[in-house]
């Protein structure tokens, strides 16, 4: 499946990707941490589950721990984006 889109004199095509990487960045010892990873878990397997959401998409969770530090999450940050993950953290 292809997507299609123009502006004026130009055009853009692109096709949808099997998979897409959603990166999460967290210290995993922490009250935040052991809450959003499961509920990360569970929202991508819902998605993933129910193929009306993202047809022939499928989402791969990756999760770093930056165990409470800055230079780790900064860095892990870098890394993520070098890899076109997608990430908010």
């Amino acid at each position: 499946m292809s997507v299609m889109g123009g502006s004026g004199n130009a055009s853009v095509s692109s096709s949808i990707p099997s998979v897409v990487n959603v990166g999460a960045l967290f210290t995993l010892n922490s009250v935040i941490g052991r809450s959003a990873q499961p509920a990360i878990k569970a929202a991508i397997d819902d998605v993933n589950s129910d193929s009306s959401v993202l047809p022939e998409t499928k989402l791969k969770l990756i999760l770093h721990d930056t165990n409470c530090s800055g230079f780790l999450g900064t860095v892990e940050g870098i890394y993520f984006h070098s890899l076109s993950i997608y990430s908010r953290y």
